[in-house]
């Protein structure tokens, strides 16, 4: 998480708060779900959230005119407040699809930060005058372990889980409403500017092999992991992309072994798919080269991976 000290309640003077690593911002939220017995707790807490809390994305968010337009920058603006992760906004057909991923499969569980940051967004929504009536459905990677009663209750519709992806979906007709207030403080513009710039900054901050890295975990599933593609993602050339990898000391082939192993993992342990497509999900030409990588690196096959899953709680090794 990169939020400032303004957003902790610092003087504005005051050095920013170092940045807290992804795995103990989710420990620490998953810490005290379980410690409390209300069901709402971690929902409830992104759903009121203020905006002017997660600082420079919240800002420039908060005063947009339309919730398509805020929901928007939201997602493009979405790293300079969480690194490793991914908020996408897709319509299809007359509904919208707000989705939330941490890429990294290592970090898990990760039920409270899912519960936090959907509610974050229907927080998001509020503001804008979208009804309980508006959400069409709500799904969640985890298995639910709590009473459904106490969400549903509160939406108005039962969540799905054991999904593909924590997602949000709402009427499309919704995104053309407008703020319920207008907002005061600086102008649209140039908040907007200061979350391009801080963009910019993060992208220069952040090494080409870490860049590589997500967006091999973002993309693997759609078969979008080849060097070429990568390469234009990042506006860079293969040559580029090949000399600045290898300055870091990270070559491509290696951070898309890395990729392969933790996500494959994740599908044995956490899914009940087929092999073969899990094969081909990773990008294998067939399920013997998949067999035969993760006997390499495991010491043990897919089907006995799959079998000591249940005990597994992370891929980090």
């Amino acid at each position: 998480m990169l939020i400032g000290s303004e957003a902790d309640g610092a003087p504005a003077a005051a050095a920013p708060a170092p940045a807290m690593p992804l795995q103990t911002f989710v420990n620490h939220l998953e810490q005290e779900r379980a410690a409390s017995s209300d069901g709402l707790r971690s929902w409830r807490s992104g759903e009121e959230m203020e905006l002017s809390a997660i600082g420079i994305l919240g800002d420039a968010v908060a005063p947009r005119r339309t919730l398509g337009e805020a929901l928007r920058l939201f997602a493009r603006g979405f790293p300079v407040l969480q690194s490793n992760s991914r908020i996408s906004l897709e319509v299809i057909g007359d509904e919208a699809h707000v989705c939330y991923r941490v890429l990294d499969p290592r970090i898990w569980p990760r039920r409270a930060d899912a519960e936090l940051t959907l509610g974050l967004i229907r927080g998001i929504c509020d503001r804008y005058a979208v009804p309980n009536s508006a959400i069409q459905d709500l799904c969640f990677e985890h298995q639910s372990d709590r009473d459904l009663r106490v969400l549903a209750h509160h939406l108005g519709r039962t969540p799905r889980f054991g999904q593909d992806e924590n997602r949000i979906v709402f009427s499309a007709r919704v995104l053309a409403n407008t703020l319920r207030a207008e907002a005061g403080g600086d102008d649209v513009m140039t908040l907007s500017k200061r979350l391009d710039e801080a963009l910019t900054e993060l992208r220069r901050q952040t090494p080409v092999a870490q860049r590589v890295h997500e967006l091999i975990l973002a993309q693997m599933e759609r078969g979008l992991v080849n060097q070429c593609h990568i390469a234009a993602q990042l506006g860079m050339s293969e040559r580029s992309l090949r000399r600045a990898l290898a300055a870091e000391g990270q070559p491509f082939h290696e951070i898309l072994e890395e990729c392969r192993r933790v996500h494959g993992f994740a599908l044995l342990v956490r899914s009940d798919r087929l092999f073969g497509e899990i094969a081909l999900l990773l990008g294998y030409s067939d399920q013997t080269a998949f067999s035969r990588a993760f006997s390499r690196w495991y010491g043990a096959s897919p089907r006995e991976l799959r079998k000591m899953g249940a005990e597994e709680v992370s891929v980090i090794r």
